[in-house]
């Protein structure tokens, strides 16, 4: 458990990632994208001394659940619980400190919250019955959406699910696909009228327009968002016909479900009330609306209508007083291999099995170096390899070995008088420490920058090493001595900027310098004179020769 915030102070940064759904195990494209995101910013907020608390769920009642309970012939509760536990498992391994993570099915508070929420948006008129054409599959006698039914996306004409397109992230209707087919058996469906309550999108079409011009969003979404606003918005079914999810509470309606994608809005609220209760308890919409706190969420891109258009329109029917995010923070697809993860074709490398063979601190290192920000990244073995044998097992292990032999056995001596490269090169640190920080900020958010950055300080401390090799060669000296510091001054600030991205190895540098607690942002500064590097296991070794034949397809 993460150490706990002051809960006399509200003022705390919230930051959400999309809740898994629990319909099957991840693979490294689901951690590469908003789960690893919102715990580097998480913990760089805490770095630098900030309060904040990582929250997600378990998207639960996703259509794709049943789906595919059905499919393999088991109850759809037992197995999105097995899922669950394994995505936390998955979660714990690689050091994903989350603060809550509710299921819907076992938290009456997310219950009653999403009920409260419909409730109150339905009594404030922000939620209209309305009969409408929707898609019935007669062979499966069934009501199709989302993932009952697929056709070609009536914008992009890409192949899409219903209610969205995973390709350009806009929505749909499910009675505008081209040439839908049920999901389940294949038949074309038919359109039936249904009686619905929807939300009217176009009501709030300035209010987003307001919003977007303030929150920082990723480019492509502002291109999104943009997109969207430039036609008229659609209403929005909020319930469904179906027998799976949380039964609407409005009268006329109680036989229909509430749309999982409204109730994920009540779902990150919830979720910021148990984090706050398991710290000792304080009002959730305090903290939210709190003048010093901010709000950021991480999601992939093809979820990127649901962030930006309809949750702040429900946020702001449902309380127009109430904070909207500041931050909407999206990644593109990982490949593998060049060639889109795909469960059924097998092609795919699994969370749990890597992380068997493979510590957590190097995945996250290659999984942030290469995340894919601004359009897709491909994961390859001989990428993987450099990055760790080349780069971790290489260069960093190389250069941290030779600091513990060029500080023993007096330990860290003091900086004294630098010479002029002596002090170029703390300068250096401190311009390369404000890139990475930088790159740790809402506005700046990129870990592929902030990894490189780690990269670029591991370099320039082995060159500098490299070049006070005359200096040291020439006997003790206070020049010598301070060059060491000075080298010591770059593994701080390594252990201290690395945490959040490997806080397994940054906290195990850290120590190893003699500072306790978690790395704590505090500046470019030797390590205290004395203070020895203590040497254990190595930080970092080289990939298994057979990891291709233990995880990787094919």
């Amino acid at each position: 458990m993460p150490p706990a915030d002051r809960v006399a102070n509200p003022a705390l940064s919230v930051v959400t990632a999309a809740p898994p759904t629990p319909n099957g195990d991840l693979h490294l494209g689901h951690l590469s994208g908003p789960y690893a995101a919102a715990d580097i910013y998480t913990r760089a907020r805490r770095l630098t001394g900030h309060g904040a608390v990582y929250l997600t769920g378990s998207d639960l009642h996703q259509s794709y659940v049943p789906a595919k309970a059905r499919a393999i012939g088991v109850d759809p509760y037992r197995m999105a619980d097995g899922f669950a536990d394994d995505i936390a498992e998955v979660f714990t391994a690689i050091g994903f400190a989350t603060d809550a993570c509710p299921r819907p099915a076992h938290d009456r508070r997310h219950r009653d919250m999403v009920v409260e929420f419909i409730a109150t948006l339905h009594a404030r008129g922000a939620l209209v019955p309305r009969t409408s054409d929707g898609l019935f599959c007669e062979r499966c006698d069934r009501y199709l959406f989302e993932a009952y039914v697929s056709g070609g996306c009536p914008h992009c004409k890409a192949d899409s699910d219903g209610n969205s397109c995973e390709a350009c992230a806009q929505p749909n209707s499910c009675v505008d696909l081209v040439d839908p087919v049920c999901n389940v058996c294949g038949t074309s469906p038919v359109h039936r009228p249904y009686r619905r309550l929807v939300f009217p999108l176009q009501r709030y079409a300035d209010t987003l327009r307001a919003y977007h011009a303030r929150a920082v969003m990723s480019p492509q979404l502002e291109a999104l968002c943009a997109a969207v606003l430039a036609a008229p918005l659609p209403e929005i079914p909020l319930t469904h016909p179906t027998d799976w999810g949380i039964p609407s509470p409005v009268a006329g309606f109680t036989d229909q479900r509430v749309y999982v994608w409204a109730e994920m809005v009540p779902g990150y609220l919830t979720a910021l009330a148990e984090a706050l209760a398991a710290r000792g308890g304080s009002d959730w919409r305090a903290v939210w609306d709190a003048p010093g706190s901010e709000v950021v969420q991480f999601f992939g891109f093809d979820n990127g209508y649901f962030h930006a258009i309809l949750f702040p329109a429900l946020l702001t029917a449902y309380d127009p007083g109430m904070r909207l995010p500041d931050a909407l923070l999206t990644n593109e697809f990982l490949h593998l291999d060049d060639e889109k993860f795909s469960t059924s074709r097998g092609h795919a490398i699994w969370a749990r099995e890597l992380l068997d063979h493979v510590p957590a601190s190097a995945v996250r290192f290659a999984l942030a170096h290469d995340r894919p920000e601004t359009g897709p990244s491909s994961f390859t073995i001989d990428r993987f390899r450099t990055l760790i044998d080349d780069e971790l097992a290489g260069r960093w292990q190389s250069w941290l070995g030779g600091l513990a032999d060029r500080v023993d056995p007096a330990g860290v001596p003091p900086l004294g008088e630098p010479l002029p490269s002596h002090r170029r090169f703390l300068a250096d640190l401190a311009d390369l420490a404000r890139q990475c920080l930088a790159a740790y900020t809402a506005a700046g958010f990129s870990p592929r920058t902030a990894t490189r950055v780690l990269v670029d300080i591991v370099r320039r401390a082995t060159e500098f090493a490299a070049g006070q090799s005359r200096l040291r060669a020439a006997g003790p000296s206070a020049a010598s001595d301070a060059a060491v510091a000075a080298e010591s001054a770059a593994a701080r600030t390594l252990a201290q900027l690395a945490w959040p991205v490997m806080p397994e190895f940054a906290e195990r540098l850290w120590h190893a310098l003699g500072e306790s607690g978690t790395p704590r942002w505090d500046g470019v500064h030797p390590a205290a004179p004395g203070r020895r590097l203590t040497r254990t296991a190595p930080f970092f070794l080289p990939l298994p020769t057979d990891l291709e034949q233990s995880v990787w397809p094919g």
